[in-house]
């Protein structure tokens, strides 16, 4: 299921939703959906790319780069 399907009743949270997952650590564990619009925003910017911890020039974005990027911050923020 998408993002846009999961929260088709609600556009709004859907916007919300959409800008809090660019920030990397705010939604933690990553599912696929939240995953896959991540990693298509990370090919659209080269400045997200870069707060996510991948070189500007980057083309290709492993899923284990932004899962381990979102849970580490979590994790700072507990410690």
């Amino acid at each position: 299921m998408t993002l846009e399907e999961r929260h088709a009743s609600n556009p709004w949270l859907l916007e919300y939703y959409k800008e809090g997952l660019l920030e990397p650590g705010w939604a933690g564990e990553l599912d696929e959906a939240e995953l896959q619009y991540i990693k298509s925003e990370l090919s659209k910017s080269r400045s997200l790319r870069r707060r996510w911890g991948f070189r500007p020039s980057a083309k290709r974005f492993w899923e284990s780069r932004p899962r381990a990027v979102a849970m580490d911050v979590v994790s700072r923020r507990r410690g």
